[in-house]
Order: C-alpha cells, then structure tokens, then sequence
C-alpha cells in the first residue's frame, strides 16, 4: 500500500500542471452546467443561492474522486503527444465512472440538482478533459504543418513493415508520410494514406523528397530499380528493410551483414542481439563437413568433455584429451535447452500428478518441459523490484517455501540475464520441507527404476536450474565458489543463436553427482532418450560387427550434431574474452543508467559473478504504453530494444491472468533490454547510450 501511494505521488508531481487542469475542468464543467441550466428559469437568483451552496460543497470531494478515478485510469503519465484510440477510450470510462459518482454522491450527501445539469456537465468534462490530453497533439501536428519543415515521404511496402515504418515516422519531426507505394497493387488506401502500385505513379502525383523502403521482401535488383528512379527524380532513398528484419525478431538476428553498420545515410543501426561468428568458427564447420561426420560425432563428444571443465573450473584452455575419462559422461549436448530441460526433468521422473514449481518472471522454456512431462506447473511472483542486491527479478523465496507441498517434486531456479539465483536460500527450502517428500517407487521399467534411485537419493524436492542465460557465471554457494552447471541438482544451458555462448540452436545438461547412482547411467539415458531410445549412437555402430541395435522406449530426437559442435568449440577458445568485453560494455551502460536514475540489474555483487548476457533497465513511473513509445523512439533513431520478459502468465497458455504475481507485473510494465552483444563497438556503445539518454530525457520533459 505504501508502494502504491508513492507511485501515486510520483505521477502527481510529475504531471502536476494537468492535475490542477483536471481540478479546475472538472469543477468548470458542472458549474457552467449549473448556470447553463439555471438560467433559463425566471427565478434566477433564487434558484442560483439555493443549488450553489451544494455545489460548492461536494466540489471538493468530487476533485479528489476524480483525481483518483483519472490516476486508475492511466490517465496521468500519459505520452499525450502520442495520444491514441486507445488513450480515448480511457478517457471514456474515466469519466462515466466519475459522472455516475456524481449524481449517486450529490442524491445521497449534498442535494439533488436538475437532471439536465448531472447529463450537460458530464458532457462538458468530457470535451474538457480530453482536450486538456489531446490539446498538445494537436497543436504539434498544426506546428508541423504550417512550418513545412517536415519533408514529405513514401513509404515503399504493404506489409507490417510498412505500417511499422509509418508509426515511427510519423511520430518524428523530420518527415511526414504521404503514401504507400505497394507493388502487388491491392488496395487504394493503407493507414489513412493513398497506395499505389508504382513507385513512377506516386512521384508523379506527390511531390516527395524521400522514399523509404520498408519491404523485406524485395531483392537487390528491386532496390537497384527504385534507387534508380529516385535519383532521376533527385529523392533520397533510404534503406529500412535490414533494420525491422532485425529490430522486431531478436531471434532472426543471424544474418550475414555487419549489425553494427551504419545504413546508407550514414545513421547508425544497431540490431538487437546477432550472433558473434569469426573465421575460427566458419573454418571449423568447413572441416566438419569435411570430414564425412556432420551428425553426433567426435566433435560433439568432445565439446561434452570441455564443457564438463569449464563448469567445473571455469577455464577454458584444459587439457581434457589427456584425462577424458575425468570429464567424459558428466555433460550431455543436445539440440536446445528446452530438450535439456525436458530431459532432466524424465531422468528424475516427473510424471503426472506431479508438481514443478516455476518462477512466474521466465521464458515459456522454463515451464513448457514440465508440462510436456505431464506435471503440474504452479507459478511463484518475484521479489517487488527484484532482488535487493542485483535487481534481477528472482523468486521471492517466501512464496516459494509456501507453495511447496506433498506433491511437489522440483522447483525450476532461473537465472535471468546470467544472475546467478540465491540457490543457499532455495536448499535451506527444500531441506526444510523434506518431510513432506515422497520419492518415486520403480515402476519395473529401466528408466522408471533409475529415476526411483535419483529421487531417492536426493530425498527431496530436486533443484532444477533453467541456465539458459548463464554459462560462465558462478556464485559462492556453501563457503566455495561453484559455476553454473555444478550448483543445482540437474541444470540446463542454452546455445541459441543469441546468447553469449552459441552452437546456432543447441543446448546442454549436466547434474551434481548422485549417490547410489553412476554418472555413466545417468549418461546412458539422456543419449536413449535424446535418439529415439536407440541403446547406439551412430558413432558407435561405426565399430566393426556392432551395427545390430535395440529400441530401450518410444522416446525422442533431440540431438546434437557435429556442425553445431563445431561452432560451440571454436566460441569456447575466445569465451571467456567475450564475457571481458561484455563486462567492460555494461560497465558504460551502467554509468549513463546511473546518471539518468534509472534502475539497471547488477551483474556483479560480493560472492555472484554474472555471465553478463542481458542489459535490463527499468525506467520509474512509466507504464507499459510509455515504455513501447520509448522503443519506438529508440527504433527510430537506429536502435533495436526488447523486453525480457512478459511474465507467463500473463500468457494465453498460461490463462493470462497475473493477478496472483503483481510483482512480475509491475517489473514488466517499465522494463526495457538495451542491444548487448559483443559485435559492438565502442562507437555503437556510445551511441546507444546517448539515444538512450535523448530518448528519456524527451519524454520525461
């Protein structure tokens, strides 16, 4: 409660000018009303000393209602120079509830005024209220048109890239669209403006001094066209096709172009999170295809061996070939960390009727691999603002502890961004509900009877770590220093094409050792159930006379291959640099942060060591409308954002209700993950940092 008021306060002050516009609109609106109605009776005077005093009366109270009725509306805070359909249909609702307030606060505590007054004033307020909201909008595109500084634009697409192109330029100050130009010719009007199927018909009908080019799917020679007919007609031509392939889909961000060029016009562009390839890579793959072996090989076995030392040491130069029975069978590769996910959690036997306890602030991942089992997933909310320390938003440990009971079988712990979770906390939890635990009797199957054994073993519920985000990173964990991969029970690490670590898609399991039960077992069923539950890899059919086979279950495909190993052990070499060079970006990422008062998530903290993969900051007292206008803003100025995450259950999958995690919410609503990747350069860190610095400087003037 005490959050909310401050909050309250902090939209107040800062739109203090148009809470005192709405005081005095509100109270204008039913007084003119008053004398409006008042004065088509003879008796004016009479009638003004006998309803002015209760007016006057309920006027205060009626402000206050107001006040806060606006303030749930969203009415305060509100980007109104980009005030939308959207922003009046709040401003609808706003003020039937205040009318009807109104009439039931006079009838029942002051006195009962003319009908015509309660249904004139609430029409009055009306057009005040949004004209005090849409005022400021209009009098900017009046400006701008009577200026004529802005210059006129087409926009060449009909698709969503087009439309998005025409949201971002429209809200600028440099060009103002004129027309589409869409050359599959359907339609005549798009948005509001005329379309036409040349590009020849629009210049000839428009006088345009610039074409934008917003459809990803024309080719080179297109483009060579309409630059060539731009420039017999002396208008710029401007590229945006590269950057919304880019700036909209954070995991199409594998293309070959340099992400951190400048388009054309020499503007900078930087795309979201594309992969870093280098030549070491490139030469790998060659020779894996090379080699006759594309598939699970030697490769891939021997990335499971340097993987299993890096988690463990945190080095990335040992020598595993000379010991490879130490490292070997410890860590498993496969095709995603979803398949790792999901694999843990049927080696440890989660079944149906089982629950999987899940952090509601995550990718889908992190509870999608629990249903695909058949449990239960019960969401945990966050800690309000995140963790006190880092600001990551970690599980608030108190609701994890309450949410535990007798058919819990595994909490999933996230480590969001690469922040390691407080995994002390979370096994002083599962120790101390224990007794509740029943493990899982063997069923008389090979893998129901392991999975008995791991249970059993552990003898509680089992600590699952999602590490998608967090290869490299380490926390101090029982007085030692431990490495993801070596904290939790069972962990899963992702190589998708935008995180730090890459093999293109891919992914990896590793666990603790288990008493009772060897690695070697435990090995033996992540390969039956990542291959079809085949009891031989197609390396080890290579051996002479050993072709013949058996099928152990009906279980997956979800392997890793060679080509992808080959990936993965070229960006180990030069991993840990990677991890340097992203340290040294965040750390000016953080000052510019600091300077603006916003909050960002600490990657570093006495006994946590981050693998730095995402930047998130959190702008105060913004919404979520004014959080999409700011990456709309940065968008067009060059700089691809995102948003991680959109809590699960806000989700349609999830029954899109977050009303159980207000807290995951509220850390959502004015979250915004700045571009972090180690393509960039310092120039581009430079220029991220002084867009981000433009951006919310203007919109909080």
């Amino acid at each position: 409660m005490k959050n909310k008021i401050e909050k309250i306060l902090c939209f107040i002050q800062e739109d203090l000018w148009i809470v005192l516009l709405d005081i005095l609109s509100v109270n204008a609106s039913y007084f003119v009303a008053l004398i409006f109605r008042l004065s088509l009776q003879e008796n004016f005077q009479e009638s003004i000393q006998e309803y002015l005093s209760p007016f006057f009366t309920f006027a205060p109270i009626y402000s206050v209602f107001c006040i806060i009725i606006f303030f749930a509306f969203r009415l305060y805070g509100g980007l109104w120079r980009y005030a939308s359909i959207y922003d009046m249909s709040r401003i609808v609702l706003a003020n039937i509830v205040t009318a009807i307030f109104h009439v039931a606060g006079t009838l029942l505590f002051v006195y009962r005024m003319p009908i015509s007054y309660y249904i004139t004033g609430a029409m009055f307020q009306y057009l005040l209220i949004s004209f005090v909201r849409f005022a400021y909008r209009l009098f900017i595109v009046e400006r701008r048109k009577l200026s004529g500084k802005q210059a006129d634009a087409l926009i060449i697409g009909g698709g969503e890239e087009a439309y998005s192109a025409h949201k971002i330029l429209d809200s600028g100050i440099t060009y103002r669209p004129v027309a589409f130009v869409n050359h599959s010719g359907k339609g005549r009007i798009m948005d509001g403006l005329p379309l036409y199927n040349t590009i020849e018909k629009a210049i000839e009908q428009r006088e345009v001094a610039c074409a934008f080019i917003a459809d990803t799917s024309l080719n080179t020679e297109d483009k060579r066209k309409i630059r060539d007919i731009c420039k017999q007609n002396n208008i710029e031509v401007k590229d945006y096709t590269s950057f919304f392939s880019y700036a909209y889909d954070s995991d199409a961000l594998c293309g070959t172009v340099n992400p951190a060029a400048k388009t054309q016009d020499g503007k900078h562009f930087i795309p979201f999170s594309p992969p870093d390839i280098g030549d070491s890579e490139i030469g790998e793959v060659v020779e894996t295809l090379r080699s006759g072996w594309i598939t699970t090989g030697p490769r891939t076995k021997l990335l499971e061996r340097r993987l299993a030392a890096f988690i463990e040491t945190g080095k990335t130069d040992v020598d595993t070939e000379s010991e490879p029975d130490r490292w070997k069978e410890r860590v498993v590769c496969l095709n995603s960390a979803t398949a790792a996910e999901e694999l843990n959690l049927r080696i440890l036997g989660i079944k149906p009727g089982d629950e999987v306890i899940v952090p509601a602030y995550t990718y889908t991942a992190s509870a999608s691999a629990a249903i695909h089992c058949g449990a239960t997933v019960k969401f945990v909310d966050i800690q309000r603002d995140g963790d006190k320390l880092t600001h990551a938003p970690e599980m608030d440990y108190g609701k994890l502890e309450d949410a535990i009971t007798a058919k819990t079988k595994a909490v999933i712990a996230v480590d969001i961004g690469g922040i390691v979770c407080d995994y002390d906390r979370i096994y002083e939890i599962v120790e101390r509900k224990k007794a509740l635990f029943t493990p899982l009797e063997p069923d008389g199957t090979p893998l129901g009877d392991l999975s008995s054994r791991i249970q059993k073993s552990i003898g509680r519920v089992a600590v699952v770590a999602d590490c998608a985000h967090s290869l490299g990173a380490s926390r101090v964990i029982g007085g030692k220093k431990r490495y993801c991969g070596a904290i939790a029970d069972f962990s899963s690490f992702s190589f998708h094409a935008v995180k730090n670590f890459t093999t293109a898609e891919g992914g990896a399991s590793t666990w603790r050792p288990v008493d009772g039960v060897t690695n070697a077992e435990i090995y033996k069923f992540y390969q039956l159930l990542s291959l079809h539950g085949q009891s031989k890899d197609a390396l080890a059919k290579t051996k002479v006379g050993a072709w013949e086979y058996d099928i152990v279950g009906p279980w997956y495909k979800c392997n890793m291959t060679d080509i992808m190993a080959a990936i993965g052990l070229r960006q180990l070499d030069r991993y840990l640099g990677l991890l340097e060079r992203r340290e040294a970006m965040m750390r000016k990422y953080g000052a510019v942060c600091d300077e603006l008062g916003i909050s960002y998530m600490k990657h570093h903290v006495d006994g946590m060591d981050s693998s730095n993969h995402l930047f998130l900051i959190r702008v105060p007292g913004i919404t979520v409308e004014q959080r999409d206008k700011i990456i709309e803003k940065m968008a067009e100025r060059g700089v691809a954002t995102n948003v991680h995450y959109k809590p699960l259950p806000m989700m349609t999958a999830y029954g899109k209700d977050c009303s159980e995690c207000p807290n995951a919410y509220d850390y959502y609503e004015n979250l915004i993950t700045l571009p972090f990747h180690t393509l960039l350069s310092d120039e581009d860190v430079e220029y991220v940092c002084k867009t981000l610095k433009e951006t919310v400087t203007y919109f909080r003037s």
